[in-house]
């Protein structure tokens, strides 16, 4: 086996792969485009040759896109925002109510792919690393505190 076949080989098994390929083969919801935004902001120098291994004749990506990291609204909704296939940007476009329905739509990708307990950890910690802001007020702010943070995180 020649050497660029054996490296695409290993690339193709790996989980970061797999949740890629996987995610974009799902035809309803936004795991494909939140799956390719949490590679590329955890995996960025490794994202142009993974793409080029799992796409053949991939050149770049072509809107519609995530262009940002997730970040938690006011109200709890996992937003981002979204490269619209004119080139608008929409910004703070919802794409989960909450984080629960973010971490589940994960978690039945990662139990359809079968990956074990280490992959696992890694995926979702990743997942976690993509969500970048909570914009929640914190409930045990005292308003009157000069010192009292605003956010939760």
């Amino acid at each position: 086996m020649r050497i660029e076949a054996r490296l695409a080989f290993d690339i193709r098994d790996t989980w970061q792969a797999r949740v890629l390929l996987a995610a974009q083969e799902r035809k309803s919801g936004v795991i494909g485009a939140v799956a390719l935004s949490v590679m590329a902001h955890n995996f960025d120098d490794a994202m142009l040759v993974m793409l080029k291994v799992l796409f053949p004749g991939f050149t770049s990506i072509a809107p519609p896109f995530l262009c940002s990291a997730g970040k938690v609204d006011k109200f709890g909704a996992v937003v981002a925002d979204l490269v619209e296939k004119s080139g608008t940007i929409v910004k703070n476009l919802p794409l989960y109510r909450d984080e629960i329905e973010l971490r589940d739509d994960f978690r039945k990708l990662a139990d359809q792919l079968k990956l074990n307990d280490a992959d696992r950890r890694e995926l979702f910690a990743a997942v976690q690393r993509w969500v970048v802001a909570d914009r929640r007020l914190d409930p045990a702010m005292d308003p009157k505190d000069p010192d009292a943070k605003r956010l939760t995180h």
